[in-house]
């Protein structure tokens, strides 16, 4: 899948899924801006892999929960990027009844409210310019399951997949497409000794019987950003191992 001449914005892409996904770009020749908040550190190593690699990638610092740092950068955009992953959030454990409305409004604002605030900003420029854009949203399998002392993050996620669908139905007539991409439990570097025992019931559940890959999450994203989709919008693309088909019994 080739994107070369386009320019591709991945929110927190300074490690994890974000890292992943930033660097699969690049190899499909995207121009990437490697956006971060407070980990810089992280940006540069990963921007210094993606030129080592050949390709190439700028830093694009700023907070995505802040109104007016996501104008101002999105304004200071040269080109305006043709792709949006808005990748970056948070993900914390609370107890609903003890939870306080700074933790709640914690959690929407670094998910929800990013994804919203990053989209807008795109599709203003996109409509003005009659730009084909493409969105994809990280959301997660916990959109559409319960989890315990996860309500707060769950409505966040299942904030994400409703603005996809209702976006991809409004701007549609632009040629601008959005899409989601929920993960499972992804395989990161301390998870099997930080979470043994919920690994073990994860690949003893899941159909595949495995975690998902950070590169399963990037190459749905290269699809879904890649011509390939080019009649796919409004859709959530689950990649879970198939845990959320798992038999019950």
């Amino acid at each position: 899948m080739n994107l070369q001449t386009k320019t591709a914005l991945i929110t927190g892409a300074s490690g994890g899924i974000g890292a992943h996904i930033a660097k699969m770009f690049a190899t499909a020749g995207a121009d990437v801006l490697l956006g971060y908040g407070r980990n810089q550190q992280g940006a540069d190593q990963v921007k210094t892999i993606i030129e080592q690699a050949g390709g190439h990638a700028r830093l694009a610092g700023f907070d995505l929960r802040d109104e007016k740092q996501v104008e101002t950068s999105f304004a200071g955009f040269d080109p305006t990027p043709d792709i949006l992953i808005n990748n970056a959030g948070v993900f914390t454990v609370g107890e609903i009844l003890t939870m306080d409305a700074a933790h709640w409004d914690e959690v929407q604002a670094a998910n929800l409210r990013s994804a919203f605030l990053c989209s807008r900003e795109a599709i203003k420029r996109w409509t003005a310019t009659k730009t084909q854009g493409v969105i994809v949203n990280i959301a997660s399998i916990a959109a559409s399951l319960s989890h315990q002392h996860l309500t707060h993050y769950c409505a966040a996620k299942a904030g994400m997949v409703a603005l996809s669908r209702n976006l991809a139905a409004e701007f549609g007539s632009n040629g601008i497409r959005v899409n989601t991409v929920s993960p499972g439990v992804v395989w990161r570097d301390d998870i099997e000794t930080a979470w043994p025992d919920g690994v073990a019931r994860w690949k003893q559940t899941a159909p595949l019987g495995q975690l998902v890959e950070p590169d399963d999450i990037a190459n749905a994203c290269l699809f879904l950003a890649s011509d390939k989709a080019a009649a796919i919008t409004g859709i959530e693309l689950v990649v879970d191992a198939g845990i959320s088909v798992a038999l019950p019994f």
